[in-house]
């Protein structure tokens, strides 16, 4: 039957200046999310709100101060920059030449190529001038390197994380490349099922969540953890992964069975808290 969107419930916030990534598995309700967050759909309770105004009711003056490139190109691939350019400058009052003339030449990219000729990283840096040349503050890149190899991809987010800090423009960024989003975000929110599995600075997040094996334990002899999202038995030692691990949890843990802590990556993160099933395998895949 025809997809039907997750029912989202959930909050959070967004701080000027900082890189937000927002991951989930395939339907946990990113696309919807950033929607309403652009004003394109409409929550049936709570607020969406972008620069203090609701979402759905942005003055023309505020929607002009966000930047949107999606994992979709643009149309008129076969105008060159120059074009397309002259073309988005009739809907911004505030459009700034030489501030494009800059943007072009930091960004690297020909003016009078058309689009439909370049390679595909080309023409992502050209849409991604297209996206900043009217100056936004806040800048919402969804997927925006679907396609593309790990070293085009590479080059793409630098030149788009690099101009952001420059100017202290916010960011907004989904991926399903996790290794991209643990690159260069500040803070990350996980999506299950349309609500926030897990939200706060990436750092924080992962100095946290650790994997704990418990060598020679029984599963019986463990009690369950604060914030323990799995445990598994691997031969002779038990395996725990908790959200909430901490230098008292650490003690207590010691002071009866030899442990040993590791760390976790971001892709390893999201696979703990995304629900197991085929559409995590799917995601988890695609992020390396």
């Amino acid at each position: 039957g025809p997809y039907a969107p997750p029912a989202l419930a959930l909050s959070f916030s967004v701080l000027r200046g900082r890189i937000f990534g927002l991951i989930g598995p395939n339907g946990a309700g990113k696309s919807s999310t950033i929607r309403m967050l652009m004003g394109l759909s409409r929550p049936d309770s709570g607020s969406v709100r972008v620069f203090g105004e609701e979402a759905m009711r942005m003055e023309r003056a505020t929607r002009q101060r966000i930047g949107y490139l999606s994992e979709q190109s643009v149309e008129d691939h076969g105008l060159p920059l120059s074009g397309l350019l002259r073309y988005h400058s009739a809907f911004f009052p505030t459009w700034d030449w030489d501030c494009v003339d800059e943007l072009v030449r930091r960004i690297a990219v020909p003016r009078d190529r058309p689009l439909d000729e370049m390679r595909a990283g080309q023409r992502r840096r050209c849409e991604l001038v297209l996206t900043l040349a009217h100056d936004p503050d806040l800048l919402v890149l969804d997927d925006p390197t679907v396609g593309l190899d790990a070293t085009v991809r590479r080059d793409f987010l630098w030149a788009a994380l690099e101009l952001a800090r420059d100017d202290g423009k916010t960011i907004v960024f989904t991926s399903h490349v996790l290794h991209d989003v643990e690159r260069i975000v500040d803070t990350v929110a996980i999506l299950r099922d349309g609500r926030i599995a897990a939200n706060d600075e990436l750092d924080a997040l992962l100095g946290r969540t650790k994997r704990v094996v418990l060598l020679g334990a029984a599963e019986a002899d463990v009690p369950a953890l604060d914030g323990e999202l799995s445990r598994t038995s691997r031969g002779s030692d038990l395996i725990l992964v908790t959200e909430r691990f901490d230098d008292a949890l650490e003690r207590r843990l010691r002071r009866q069975h030899e442990a040993v802590v590791e760390n976790l990556n971001l892709e390893e993160l999201f696979c703990e808290h995304a629900s197991v099933g085929e559409t995590v395998e799917e995601t988890a895949e695609e992020s390396r």
